[in-house]
């Protein structure tokens, strides 16, 4: 809610060649929509699909598919405190250090600023810092949240399963809401209609997962986490403050909110603390073993 990757985009766009590097699939293809929706034409290529636009020199992809063999005039690295991931880090570590461009953008939270100007300098390259500001404040609701009666339009709900999305979504249409879902594994083309809806006021609640915390641009009003755990891949364990504030962050969208509003149905002080600690610097960068091995 700051504007750093939308500068990043508009950059890109005004570059013979670029590419988008980006966390979840669902922000590739918004991304690769966007470029081509402004005449900058736009491949876009993830893990699982690939969709290739006449004469285009911009890609927007999943980290993953980064090639370091192609030359960029801009490349965008985004949610680049992924780095610190256990699982995908690695990909962050080999775009930041590998990707073969005149400018990088590298897009993160302030705690990942000390680990990424670390690697650049162990590269020798110059780098600046821009720093940008929250465009909207956000504050925590003083009163508690009960569901699903206290649920109001614009509200986004925050859970960390399909099956819990489903779930919420499904009380709220039996007592006559109109929802929107989104979720990781949502094919493109159903996000894509359920964010519009959302966008149109045809549906005035979102429930979602914690993919609605990497960059997607909603009009939302307020969040509210109905669970405060998530499966990490090991084990089922408490948001942390990184977390917390990535996803919190998506309400009170610049243009369409003077406020963003949080709220939580447990554990409320526990994400209000949160909300306020300050994040602990990652000092540790994931890196995969070197392919000739």
């Amino acid at each position: 809610n700051s504007g750093k990757t939308y500068d990043a985009v508009q950059a890109c766009e005004a570059a013979p060649r670029g590419v988008y590097l980006a966390p979840l699939r669902l922000l590739a293809m918004e991304v690769a929509e966007k470029m081509n929706g402004d005449g900058v034409a736009c491949n876009m290529i993830t893990g699982e699909e690939e969709k290739r636009v006449p004469g285009a020199e911009h890609t927007a992809s999943t980290i993953e598919m980064l090639s370091e063999s192609t030359w960029y005039d801009v490349a965008i690295v985004d949610e680049c405190q992924m780095i610190a991931d256990s699982e995908r880090g690695w990909s962050w570590t080999q775009a930041i250090l590998g990707v073969a461009a005149g400018v990088v953008h590298a897009c993160m939270a302030p705690e990942a600023e000390g680990i990424v100007t670390a690697l650049i300098k162990e590269c020798g390259d110059t780098w600046e810092v821009v720093r940008h500001e929250r465009a909207t404040p956000l504050d925590m609701e003083n009163g508690p949240f009960a569901f699903p009666e206290d649920v109001r339009e614009g509200d986004a709900l925050v859970v960390f399963s399909r099956r819990s999305v489903l779930q919420a979504a499904s009380i709220l249409e039996d007592a006559g809401r109109r929802v929107s879902v989104i979720y990781g594994a949502l094919p493109y083309e159903a996000r894509q209609a359920e964010t519009r809806k959302f966008a149109e006021g045809r549906t005035k609640i979102v429930v979602a997962t914690d993919a609605i915390g990497m960059g997607m641009n909603l009009p939302v009003k307020r969040i509210v986490f109905l669970e405060t755990q998530k499966f990490d891949g090991i084990c089922k364990r408490e948001l942390n403050a990184s977390e917390v504030k990535q996803i919190a962050g998506r309400a009170g969208r610049r243009g369409y909110e003077e406020k963003g509003w949080v709220n939580a149905s447990f554990e409320r002080h526990s994400i209000a603390h949160k909300l306020r600690e300050r994040v602990t610097p990652i000092l540790t960068a994931r890196t995969a073993m070197p392919p000739f091995l």
